[in-house]
């Protein structure tokens, strides 16, 4: 199995339904692709999609690469579990969910999503060298509560090898009770790289 290694160039990652993304931003007359700008700018607007699980923010991490599964099978004796955080909303309305780089965000290019032979956004470096920016992963549509795990490589490798990596398990409900805000950095820390 291809391990899913994503490249972050900026802060941080999000996992998200696209198609729930969109009906969220359609509701409330958001025309706008600027998602990041739209939830800074509008704190309750933000604070309506995590109730709603419309995506889930990993804020703030290192720029560099990590390694992205949706449950634990890329990780094995060489890693070490670092934090697990639970109960996070998502909800998923297409079968699919994608975990990506916060860049992808700045100005959302739907088509890049919505393309069905796509299962990852990536590009070429000038050396000729591809690195991915989103993975689109498969799960039933419905609501979920997201556990989030963060592991961190015992023996560190040489660039360009991820020595971090972000885990996800998945458990089904049949309504949302309440929510978690991510970005409470008193609660939570998210950068690996700081264990």
């Amino acid at each position: 199995m291809l391990e899913k290694k994503l490249t972050i160039t900026d802060y941080g990652i999000y996992i998200m339904s696209v198609d729930k993304l969109l009906v969220f931003l359609k509701e409330n007359k958001i025309k706008s692709k600027k998602i990041l700008e739209v939830f800074q700018k509008n704190h309750d607007l933000y604070i309506k999609s995590l109730q709603e699980g419309v995506w889930i923010p990993i804020v703030p991490i290192e720029s560099t690469k990590y390694i992205i599964s949706e449950n634990d099978i890329y990780f094995n004796n060489d890693w070490e579990k670092q934090f697990k955080y639970e109960n996070f909303n998502l909800d998923l309305s297409d079968n699919t969910f994608w975990v990506g780089s916060f860049g992808n965000l700045l100005n959302l290019n739907v088509e890049q999503f919505t393309n069905s032979n796509n299962d990852s956004i990536s590009y070429q470096t000038l050396d000729g060298i591809t690195l991915y920016k989103s993975f689109k992963f498969k799960l039933e549509s419905g609501k979920y509560l997201v556990n989030i795990i963060g592991y961190k490589r015992k023996d560190k490798l040489e660039y360009p090898e991820a020595n971090y990596g972000y885990s996800f398990e998945f458990k089904k409900v049949n309504e949302f009770n309440g929510y978690l805000d991510p970005r409470e950095d008193d609660k939570y820390l998210f950068n690996i790289s700081k264990y």
